[in-house]
């Protein structure tokens, strides 16, 4: 199964708790921890294009300044493919 680890940085920082919710609440999005730098999350999903479509869906979300990808491993999905 693919897996992804990114950063989410708020618009506002005061709106950090709220966005950590609204994130958690995406099926496939765990919250991991919270910082100064933002909102650290790992991404699981059957797919790597099913990873790239919930990153861009939270990517366009009002609330996020930033989505930065820190980690991507499909190696899981090769294996499957051969």
């Amino acid at each position: 199964m693919p897996i992804a680890g990114a950063l989410v940085v708020p618009v506002k920082p005061e709106e950090e708790s709220r966005l950590g919710l609204k994130l958690a609440a995406v099926p496939g999005v765990e919250v991991k921890e919270k910082g100064p730098k933002g909102i650290a999350i790992v991404l699981e999903a059957e797919t790597t294009g099913e990873l790239k479509k919930i990153s861009q869906d939270i990517e366009k979300w009002d609330d996020v300044l930033e989505f930065e990808l820190a980690y991507l491993n499909w190696e899981d999905e090769i294996a499957e493919e051969k």
